[in-house]
């Protein structure tokens, strides 16, 4: 990360010596950025049960059909010519992830139907990857914690409780998890990585009881926050992996964070984010 912050600044220096670049503070032509990174977000293959949403149909990726389905997908996103993957592993335990790793490279481990093992694992073997990066984080809670459902019944803002826009997410996540069955993985991964898809899904963060509250408290949006927090981390993970500048980065995470870090990503002098239907095809 060192090599890429200096070679940054440089870039950014080198680009404010005009006299426009004096005058207004901006430098007249922005310098491509050093990081090219491609954002996969996916359903899990083998769903842990951590989600609000239990799903209902599972898609059995060890199948033949899904193999195929996985093969093509595979040589789609080795086109990308990533030199780093990083996936949905918490940071502080890449020993653990690169200790499987090791171990699926030499011949002892089986690959589970997770979805970092099916893609994650197979892509980087296939590409001579020495490692794959750890990059998730822990949340962490706004303090001191107030329910923010307790706060609206104890200062009458139940209606802020109410179902209401709550049962279109209802109805969404069950359309997805039916979908999933019907469609191909690449047709999947492309709907799911549509900026519209993206945002609609951020959207059922700021509904319901966000917006509880009164005068100087607002316990809904803190009960947010560690949300965002546990995605900026993941993001400065992401920028501690990238250190070299022509890094080509790969990460492979869960679809419902995909709207926090494309905001990053699309902020940053450093990456430049890469269209997934770019990548997979139009479909």
């Amino acid at each position: 990360m060192k090599g890429l912050a200096i070679a940054l600044a440089l870039v950014l220096s080198g680009s404010a010596g005009s006299g426009q670049a004096e005058e207004s503070g901006w430098p007249p032509v922005w310098p491509e950025p050093p990081v090219k990174l491609l954002i996969v977000g996916t359903f899990h293959f083998s769903d842990p049960g951590l989600d609000s949403y239990r799903p209902k149909h599972d898609v059995d990726v060890l199948s033949p059909k899904r193999q195929s389905e996985l093969a093509g997908l595979l040589e789609r996103l080795a086109s990308f010519r990533p030199n780093k993957i990083a996936v949905e592993w918490p940071y502080s335990k890449q020993a653990s992830l690169d200790q499987r790793y090791t171990a699926y490279r030499t011949g002892s481990l089986e690959l589970s139907p997770d979805e970092i093992d099916q893609i994650a694992f197979r892509l980087a073997a296939r590409l001579g990857h020495a490692r794959l990066y750890a990059v998730d984080a822990k949340r962490r809670f706004y303090e001191p914690w107030i329910d923010p459902d307790e706060y609206a019944i104890a200062h009458g803002q139940e209606d802020w409780l109410a179902p209401g826009v709550w049962d279109l997410y209802e109805r969404q996540h069950t359309f997805e998890d039916a979908l999933k069955t019907r469609q191909t993985l690449i047709e999947h991964l492309l709907y799911l990585n549509t900026e519209e898809r993206a945002l609609r899904s951020h959207g059922q963060y700021l509904i319901g009881n966000f917006a509880v509250g009164s005068g100087e408290d607002y316990p809904g949006v803190d009960s947010k926050t560690a949300w965002y927090n546990r995605n900026l981390k993941i993001f400065a993970n992401i920028q501690r992996t990238a250190d070299l500048e022509g890094d080509r980065i790969l990460l492979l995470i869960g679809s419902g964070h995909l709207a926090i870090l494309r905001h990053a990503a699309q902020a940053s002098p450093q990456f430049e984010l890469v269209d997934v239907a770019e990548v997979l095809g139009s479909g």
